[in-house]
């Protein structure tokens, strides 16, 4: 699976952690998850700035091509 950044429309809260600069996957036992890290879309801070944004789009659009290009 190929973990593609989530980038907001506009400056705010980040959509891929929600506000908590932690992101989480895996499965969840006892309310726990598996898996957790740091956020890559908006860099542990909760926020996605202007830069944020642009960063995730040209991650994304690399990844893509990436992926495609195999």
């Amino acid at each position: 699976m190929y973990d593609l950044s989530q980038p907001n429309a506009k400056p705010g809260q980040c959509s891929k952690c929600k506000g908590s600069g932690e992101y989480r996957w895996g499965a969840s036992v006892n309310g726990r998850t598996a898996f957790s890290g740091r956020c890559h879309s908006c860099g542990g801070t909760g926020e996605q700035t202007r830069s944020d944004i642009a960063r995730n789009r040209a991650y994304n659009r690399h990844k893509i091509n990436r992926i495609l290009s195999f």
